[in-house]
């Protein structure tokens, strides 16, 4: 079940640090709204239930196309030389401001020195990656052979939990998770594509991600009364952060509106380190007067893709301007 990050919940927690001078300051926030999710708080998505697997019998294995095949226990991926990113996964539904997204650090294994190890032939133009669950999904082989993708077998510092992969899941930075099988069991080359599980019901071939936006904070209250009144109360003027993320070219430019994308200013990126990592955004909202305001922001990419005013999912993601409305009560 799609679960939402506790912080996402706490409207207005990162103006407890106002104090903190700017450069600790900003270093905090990044932290507060860039850090880790927790394991019990990822998001959950998956075709089907989550398999039982038996550590002691699952292999790991490399075949196909290739010259060398390879297996591997879980013992044997254990023992190759490790790495440690912290990396943002997001759901090819995740709406802006969606819930389908978090961070985690993940240890696990470089892909392409064991991909190297096979020597894939000539003829190989295509590669399926299975999980023990059932599913399958496909990747052109140049994609595979990227220096970035891995093999993760923890997630913040601990086994990957079964619903998250448990024991080893693919990592493929910039895509959505669609093309991420968990609970990985082989990878085979092929002349020829073989359709994947949900590329057959018209999702995405590619699943580059799309530039997305959301707030953290603030957010409206929970509870009985935000059926009827979906504003967040606030008192001005205010930071407002939120995250901007999108596919291998990163994030160039966050801007926010408070009159529902009549006019648009700069927000500054708070943190912006990695294109595989959501950039952390703040923007200084002081309005003259109280009053109701819808806020939007739209995030521009590296190539300069701007996010569209609207963008229904049509199976490829969803990139429109995320909007929350505002009632400044005093300033």
């Amino acid at each position: 079940m799609i679960t939402r990050r506790k912080f996402l919940a706490a409207s207005g927690a990162a103006l407890a640090i106002a104090g903190i001078p700017r450069i600790a300051r900003a270093a905090a926030v990044a932290s507060k709204f860039g850090g880790p999710t927790p394991n019990e708080n990822f998001y959950v998505t998956s075709y089907a239930s989550t398999p039982s697997v038996d550590v002691n019998s699952w292999r790991f294995s490399i075949k196909g196309l290739v010259e060398n095949p390879q297996q591997f226990s879980y013992a044997d991926i254990r023992k190759l030389p490790k790495i440690d990113e912290m990396l943002t996964l997001e759901c090819i539904s995740n709406p802006p401001d969606g819930t389908a997204i978090g961070n985690a650090k993940w240890t696990g294994v470089q892909l392409r020195p064991l991909l190297e190890r096979v020597r894939v032939k000539r003829g190989a133009r295509f590669v399926a990656m299975r999980g023990a669950d059932g599913y399958h999904t496909v990747l052109p082989v140049e994609e595979l052979m990227r220096e970035e993708n891995f093999l993760p077998y923890l997630m913040n510092g601990v086994p990957l939990p079964p619903e998250h992969g448990y024991p080893l899941r693919i990592f493929i930075p910039g895509k959505y998770g669609m093309k991420q099988p968990k609970w990985i069991t082989e990878i085979e080359f092929a002349d020829h594509e073989i359709p994947g599980y949900w590329e057959v019901r018209g999702w995405s071939d590619t699943c580059w991600r799309k530039v997305n936006s959301g707030f953290f904070s603030p957010r409206v209250q929970g509870g009985l009364m935000s059926i009827f009144d979906r504003k967040a109360k606030v008192t001005a003027p205010l930071d407002m952060y939120g995250w901007a993320l999108a596919g291998p070219s990163g994030i160039k430019r966050v801007e926010v509106s408070a009159d529902d994308g009549v006019t648009w200013h700069d927000a500054q990126l708070v943190e912006n380190s990695s294109p595989y990592l959501w950039t952390v955004w703040k923007y200084r909202f002081a309005p003259k007067a109280a009053g109701d305001f819808m806020m939007r922001v739209r995030a521009t990419d590296g190539s300069g893709i701007a996010q569209p005013p609207a963008d229904p999912q049509t199976g490829s993601g969803m990139s429109g301007q995320a909007r929350i409305a505002l009632e400044v009560t005093r300033v």
